[in-house]
């Protein structure tokens, strides 16, 4: 896709979240924002960050730290840390130290050049590094299944209370340098039985309870919607320390719209520049998504690949997106080469939206245990995805299955609406 040819510097809707350098195409939950930014106000902070996938919480997680970081509240690396499955509290410390350690090594390097704590600091990664190049990929979760049991083992990279103490003389830095609250950091892909088993995320947050209050140290916590549940039911000690939670939701359609804009006057190169997709278009993957931003601008890229946009034509309309946008999910569908029976019971859930075990078994007229059987495996194809609501399982379509058997005259029917 050669966006020059359109006017624009560069792609608008690039999937990855807002950086330090794109704070201002944020854009949503403001009032959490707001509320959020005042929590931080304080030193020692552990703040739980949740939504459904695709939403937004990596992006306003970063928006935060780095808003604190330009008002000299905070230090925060550049990256947030993508907590992998199987990892243990001593391979999240140090991913924890080397983050830091690359951070402030580009961007005060005059000032911590001859500081004994940096050099100490810097050599551990050094040595980190040694461990995990001689233990092999594996170390890295290479090959496990995100949300299945079972054991990877991991390098011992060295004791948690040695990497302590080098996370404390690094704050200890920041704060020389002018940082008033320490550090702030965010850990990602804490979602709960899909990237993290259940058990093992229990054990190493209850380990990471205690360095989370180390003097200094905030932290933000992101995940799924299950997260703060989870924490609540699972972990007592690290709850009786969580002083702020917000759950993130999807933006209205007037924020969406807002956003869709910011980004076009943002990247145009020139005034007269136009986005060349109908409104409707927008509209018409907003509800199908639910407001999924990535999912949104990952579709669109596929679009404008797929209709050549800027070579063939120039100009979307909904009558040429939708059954293209149809077709992207019956081809994901179709690689996993359903049985009759799974395919009977996707239907059923895309239709209702969202439906019990119970209520679906009757619907379809199978036995529940049948039906429990086939989500099961639709889970594992990621096709449906469930809330618990105390002891009942809501299933609903995802995406993929949502495009794949949607009707396309009913949709536009909803979008004249």
């Amino acid at each position: 896709m050669q966006w020059e040819a359109l006017g624009f510097k560069d792609d608008p809707f690039r999937t990855q979240p807002i950086t330090s350098y794109t704070l201002d195409l944020y854009t949503g939950n403001k009032d959490k924002l707001k509320q959020a930014q005042y929590a931080l106000n304080t030193s020692n902070m552990v703040m739980v960050i949740e939504g459904d996938r695709g939403v937004g919480t990596t992006s306003f997680a970063n928006y935060l730290r780095f808003k604190a970081q330009e008002k000299n509240k905070y230090f925060t690396p550049m990256s947030e840390i993508k907590v992998e499955p199987y990892w243990n509290a001593d391979t999240l410390m140090a991913a924890v130290i080397g983050n830091i350690v690359r951070t402030l090594e580009l961007g005060y390097p005059s000032k911590i050049k001859n500081n004994n704590r940096f050099a100490e600091a810097k050599s551990i990664i050094g040595r980190i590094t040694e461990t995990f190049s001689s233990f092999g990929f594996s170390a890295f979760g290479v090959g496990c299944n995100y949300g299945s049991s079972g054991a990877t083992s991991q390098p011992v990279v060295m004791p948690t209370q040695i990497l302590a103490h080098h996370i404390e003389n690094l704050v200890k830095i920041v704060q020389d340098l002018g940082f008033k609250y320490g550090v702030l950091i965010q850990l990602n892909n804490l979602d709960v039985g899909t990237v993290q088993d259940e058990e093992h995320l229990k054990v190493l947050l209850n380990v990471m309870r205690d360095y989370f209050q180390t003097p200094g140290t905030s932290w933000l916590l992101v995940g799924d919607t299950e997260l703060r549940r989870f924490i609540a039911q699972e972990i007592d000690r690290l709850d009786d320390i969580v002083a702020f939670d917000a759950e993130i939701t999807a933006l209205s359609e007037k924020e969406y719209i807002e956003l869709i804009n910011t980004r076009v006057q943002y990247f145009k190169a020139k005034p007269q520049v136009t986005l060349p997709v109908d409104k409707e278009v927008w509209i018409y993957l907003f509800r199908i998504t639910k407001g999924r931003l990535r999912y949104i601008f990952g579709l669109l890229n596929r679009l404008f690949s797929a209709l050549q946009l800027g070579v063939l034509i120039d100009k979307i309309s909904l009558e040429l997106a939708m059954p293209v946008i149809k077709r992207f999910g019956e081809d994901r569908i179709k690689r996993h080469r359903l049985s009759e029976t799974e395919e009977i019971v996707l239907r059923a859930v895309v239709a209702s939206k969202a439906i019990q075990v119970g209520d679906l078994a009757k619907q379809i007229n199978k036995p529940q245990t049948q039906i429990s059987t086939v989500l099961g495996s639709l889970l594992k194809y990621r096709l449906v995805h469930y809330k618990q609501e105390w002891r009942k399982r809501i299933y609903m379509p995802e995406i993929d299955a949502a495009l794949a058997y949607s009707d396309i005259e009913q949709a536009k029917k909803r979008l004249e609406d």
